[in-house]
């Protein structure tokens, strides 16, 4: 398959997106991440409102303020179409380190090296980027995610716990 990636400059793809996100993710994505974004409800269940909520969040860049930066990385196919994406936050402070926010592929594409390719290119500029280094999470049962990020060298280093209230 051919496609390239890219860099988004703004949110003029904003929808599209979205769409692409609720189209390609699973439940097993689903971690704290999503829960106090407001993404999702639970570990098993997605937020009704996850367009409105994406969209917003996609649209205002996650700048909760001026030491983050929001990147989006996209893999489109030769028409043009989104087949795969990264979100990748820049935190800037004592260390510069990035957080992977979000990275799905099209389903009827994995195994084919796009995630692979997505993750080298965000590493790879990263280096250019000074960042130290670079964490992720991933669902609790989301296991080709981890078997993934092992492979690549992301060793885990906690667990996270949450108390509804």
């Amino acid at each position: 398959m051919n496609y390239t990636t890219k860099w988004l400059s703004d949110t003029a793809r904003t929808e599209e997106l979205v769409d692409f996100f609720i189209t390609h993710k699973t439940d097993s994505y689903i971690s704290h991440g999503e829960i106090i974004s407001g993404r999702a409800l639970d570990s098993n269940h997605w937020n009704p409102d996850l367009k409105a909520i994406l969209t917003a969040q996609f649209e205002s860049g996650f700048v909760a303020d001026q030491n983050s930066k929001l990147n989006i990385l996209i893999a489109e196919n030769e028409a043009g179409k989104i087949i795969g994406m990264l979100v990748f936050n820049i935190i800037n402070g004592f260390k510069n380190y990035a957080v992977l926010e979000d990275m799905l592929l099209d389903h009827s594409l994995r195994g084919q090296s796009l995630g692979s390719t997505l993750l080298e290119k965000a590493v790879e500029e990263s280096k250019n980027w000074n960042i130290s280094f670079m964490i992720l999470e991933s669902g609790l049962n989301n296991t080709g995610a981890h078997h993934f990020f092992n492979k690549y060298g992301f060793k885990k280093v906690s667990e996270n716990y949450i108390l509804t209230l």
